[in-house]
């Protein structure tokens, strides 16, 4: 199956092209006029009128699709054709004046996009191209060969917006649903301005609206006070985990659930009762590895030293000095997070 790159450089032909592109037939598509861009197995990537001067490239399982919606969280929600325009990949509008516009938007909340992003880049304007730069995506306009940076959404339709409000509120701070919150926490009704419009002229592509700022990602500070208390006991800790490392069957998924099965039943005698307790690193939480690392007897203290083997990465060879520095640095980075001595401040 040979996926469609169409790179429509002026509003008439994704105009023509939806008119010469009849609507799939079958009881499935029946009053639908799903019109397929490409492959018409593909029908959820399908071009959209909205109005005689408005059509949107759709790349399906979005808000604003009716046909093939994004998952609405139970809510009765319906789109509309103006939702279409909102929250499509691709927008194409057409002014009384003869001025064309183009609007492009990444995909809605902070998880992986994949097929936005091989929408956009098969589908971009002529002249206009998606890239995905570490994790962070743009689009490059080749008349001014500049890059745009191009936000994730974060507007949602009210209903939906409405129903993750109430499930924030039934969940508590620092449960074991955690995880979930992530996926519903950064849901705005408001728009976001996320998206990028750019104007056709004589002379190609021009910026003209939209858009948010780079992130700055957050910067790891030490708490060198709490630290420093901490440190001769962190040093002995280091030497009796490298002493004893070559001796360890390191890498090895049994001996890692022994270990886990040991410190699982350690915690619940000791009345504990962990929330996440499938991998050995979820239960050695700061406050207990702080116990652990400032007493020679505890009896967790080799499941502490089995992490700093394999997490800390204390038995990597080293060549030279460099990789020594190095190796100092990685054992450093983790009993910083293990022991919760760094926070997260804005950068």
């Amino acid at each position: 199956m040979a996926l469609t790159y169409t790179k429509f450089d002026r509003f008439a032909e994704v105009e023509a092209h939806y008119n010469n592109t009849k609507p799939l037939r079958g009881k499935d598509n029946a009053d639908k006029d799903i019109r397929p861009i490409g492959d018409r197995k593909r029908k959820y990537e399908r071009i959209v009128k909205v109005s005689d001067n408005c059509y949107a490239l759709s790349d399906g399982f979005h808000y604003g699709d009716e046909h093939f919606s994004k998952w609405t969280h139970g809510v009765g929600y319906k789109a509309t054709l103006d939702d279409m325009a909102f929250y499509a990949p691709i927008v194409w509008r057409r002014y009384r004046d003869g001025t064309e516009e183009v609007t492009m938007r990444n995909g809605s909340g902070p998880a992986q996009h994949s097929m936005r992003y091989a929408f956009l880049w098969r589908h971009s304007p002529k002249g206009l191209w998606f890239r995905n730069r570490n994790g962070k995506h743009f689009i490059r306009n080749t008349s001014d060969d500049k890059k745009y940076f191009l936000a994730k959404g974060t507007t949602v339709p009210r209903p939906v917006w409405e129903e993750a409000q109430k499930e924030l509120k039934r969940m508590k701070t620092g449960d074991t649903i955690s995880w979930r919150r992530k996926y519903i926490e950064w849901m705005r009704v408001k728009d976001d301005g996320a998206s990028l419009t750019f104007k056709r002229t004589e002379n190609g592509w021009v910026f003209a609206s939209g858009g948010k700022p780079i992130p700055v990602p957050p910067k790891q500070r030490v708490n060198k006070d709490a630290k420093a208390k901490l440190k001769p006991y962190i040093e002995a800790f280091r030497g009796w985990a490298l002493a004893i490392g070559p001796m360890l069957p390191l890498r090895d998924w049994v001996y890692e659930k022994d270990l886990r099965d040991a410190a699982l039943l350690w915690l619940e005698d000791n009345g504990e009762k962990p929330t996440q307790y499938w991998r050995l690193g979820a239960l050695m939480n700061p406050k207990l590895s702080r116990q652990i690392i400032t007493d020679d007897e505890h009896p967790l203290r080799l499941q502490l030293a089995y992490l700093a083997l394999t997490h800390g990465e204390l038995l990597r060879e080293c060549e030279d000095q460099e990789d020594a520095k190095k190796a100092k640095a990685r054992f450093n980075s983790w009993i910083n997070k293990q022991l919760g001595l760094t926070k997260q401040v804005k950068g």
